[in-house]
C-alpha cells in the first residue's frame, strides 16, 4: 500500500470538512449556544474514504511529532471520538507503534463488570489518558470525560480534536488542567472558498 503523502492528506480532509460536514444556517448546540453554523464531522468520521486519513493526521500531526505529552492509553469521547480513536490505533500499528484504548462511558453500567472506563485491563492508578473529540466548542463534554477519568484516579493533560470551532473550548480545558491540541480551527476552515461563517 502507498501511502499518501501527509499534506496532501491535510488538503483532502480540510475541503472534506468544508464541503461535506460544514453547513451554514442556525443550529442549537449542544450547549444551548446559538450558532449560525453547524460541522457534522460524523459525515466523514464515520465514512472509511475518510476516517483512515483523518487518524493518520491525528497520529502523525499531534501524537507521534510529540505535540502532545506522554499517555498510557487513548479514549474517544461517545460517540464523536469513538471512530477517531480506532484511526488512531491502526495508524499506530502501521506505523510500528502499539498504542492502547479505553471507552470512557457516560455513566457506570448497572450489569456486567459495572465499569465506567473500558478495558480497566489497560489501566493502572495513575494512568495517563489521552482524550479523542471530533469537534470541540466549549469543551463540555471533554471535561465531562476528564472529571470521569480523574474521579477514576486516572489523569488527563491532553485532548485532540480535529475541529476547533474556537468559542472558549480550548480556554476551558486549560483552565482544568488539559492542553487541547486541534488538526484544524474555525479560522482555517472559514479561509476555503473565502467563506466566512
Amino acid at each position: 500500500m502507498v501511502l499518501k503523502d501527509i499534506n496532501a492528506i491535510r488538503s483532502q480532509v480540510l475541503n472534506a470538512i468544508k464541503t461535506l460536514c460544514y453547513e451554514k444556517r442556525e443550529f442549537t448546540l449542544v450547549s444551548g449556544k446559538k450558532s449560525n453554523f453547524y460541522i457534522d464531522l460524523r459525515k466523514i468520521s464515520f465514512d472509511g474514504d475518510y476516517l483512515y486519513d483523518i487518524g493518520r493526521l491525528l497520529y502523525t500531526e499531534l501524537i507521534k511529532n510529540k505535540n502532545s505529552r506522554p499517555f498510557d492509553v487513548v479514549a474517544g469521547v461517545p460517540i464523536g471520538g469513538l471512530p477517531l480513536v480506532s484511526s488512531v490505533l491502526i495508524s499506530g500499528f502501521l506505523d510500528g507503534s502499539s498504542i492502547k484504548a479505553v471507552v470512557i462511558r457516560k455513566e457506570k453500567k448497572d450489569y456486567g463488570k459495572k465499569k465506567l472506563i473500558e478495558p480497566s485491563e489497560f489501566l493502572n492508578k495513575g494512568s495517563k489518558i489521552m482524550i479523542i473529540e471530533d469537534v470541540v466548542t466549549t469543551g463540555a463534554s471533554v471535561l465531562s470525560a476528564v472529571n470521569s477519568v480523574r474521579n477514576e484516579g486516572y489523569a488527563v493533560t491532553d485532548a485532540l480534536c480535529v475541529v476547533d470551532r474556537q468559542e472558549g473550548g480550548g480556554e476551558n480545558l486549560k483552565n482544568s488542567g488539559v492542553n487541547l491540541l486541534c488538526l484544524f480551527t474555525k479560522a482555517e476552515i472559514e479561509e476555503i472558498n473565502g467563506l466566512k461563517a
